[in-house]
């Protein structure tokens, strides 16, 4: 098995993970895992050397199609992650203002400062 053909199985593996909805509780475990595919394929593809026959182009476009989707669909993870990391500081302030209710509120208020000597 030719290096260009180990590189086109793993990214296979990593387009079949990143293609199937990732849930909130198995995201960790599965970034763990996309990281470590991503770590074997690097490593993969410093040993990748012309010449390419035109079976190789054929993967190689392949996994050139593959890697673009991949990028959209990290993206798209960034986004849910982002998304969660708000909605965990929003509700985290909530709770925060239901415990302390008048902590945002300024303690000069209504107080007057006579400036006159």
């Amino acid at each position: 098995m030719s290096r260009l053909e180990k590189v086109y199985g793993v990214t296979e593996q990593l387009f079949q993970l990143v293609s199937k909805p990732i849930a909130k509780e198995a995201r960790d475990e599965c970034i763990e895992e996309i990281t470590s595919l991503l770590e074997h394929r690097d490593q993969l593809l410093t040993d990748v050397q012309p010449p390419f026959t035109k079976y190789d182009q054929q993967l190689f476009q392949q996994i050139v199609t593959w890697n673009e989707v991949i990028t959209k669909r990290f993206t798209e993870i960034k986004q849910q992650i982002q998304q969660d990391m708000m909605q965990l500081k929003k509700t985290k302030s909530s709770n925060q203002h239901y415990v302390n209710p008048y902590q945002d509120i300024s303690t000069s208020d209504g107080m007057f400062y006579d400036k006159r000597k």
